[in-house]
């Protein structure tokens, strides 16, 4: 208990003294008194100030919901620089966690990702047996879990498929083709969806 008194008479009396050097700069040197108000202000400005922002950055989220995730980077003036880049820093006392809360936020937005266009391979295949000739259209679409997010139409000259915020092709055909006749099959596994289809 005694301990505790001595150390809080001590800290009065440094700020006793503390006070007193100002009052003797403020009466014999008001100028100077000026100065040191308006540096310990404009410290005191900085060092309180939030954090600024400096940078964002834009990433895509697979799990547990696809969607674009935009990652504020900001720079703090209570950081300090590292003395060394490969040295993490030493977190300071107190907690600051009312401070720093919130500088990552995911933010709705319209904006979508410019959608691939995905590899692909175009073959013209000829049967000797009835000389039957057909298409097929192998795309590479490793992003892709399910058929079921692939969307596909065909016509007699064109094919075009489109898979949301990730994929798109648009291709001419080479030859004129029976739309009725096409069949399509995602391979899992490979992500590989193939489309086949009969020439005219």
């Amino acid at each position: 208990m005694s301990s505790s008194l001595g150390c809080t008479k001590e800290v009065l009396q440094q700020v006793n003294q503390f006070w007193s050097m100002l009052d003797d700069l403020s009466q014999n040197d008001p100028q100077s008194y000026q100065m040191f108000i308006e540096k310990q202000m404009k410290q005191g400005t900085d060092y309180n100030a939030p954090p600024q922002p400096d940078s964002c950055l834009l990433t895509e989220m697979l799990e547990p919901k696809k969607g674009l995730l935009y990652i504020n980077v900001c720079g703090w003036k209570r950081v300090p620089t590292p003395a060394d880049e490969n040295k993490p820093l030493t977190p300071g006392p107190g907690d600051q966690s009312n401070k720093t809360k919130n500088l990552i936020q995911v933010i709705s937005s319209s904006v979508t990702a410019e959608p691939q266009r995905p590899q692909h391979q175009l073959t013209v295949n000829s049967d000797p047996r009835d000389l039957s000739r057909s298409l097929k259209l192998t795309m590479e679409l490793p992003k892709v879990q399910s058929i079921t997010e692939c969307h596909l139409s065909i016509s007699q000259d064109d094919v075009l498929l489109e898979v949301e915020d990730m994929y798109h092709l648009h291709l001419e055909l080479p030859e004129t083709v029976n739309e009725e006749s096409a069949s399509a099959t995602f391979n899992k596994k490979k992500r590989l969806l193939t489309l086949q289809v009969s020439i005219l």
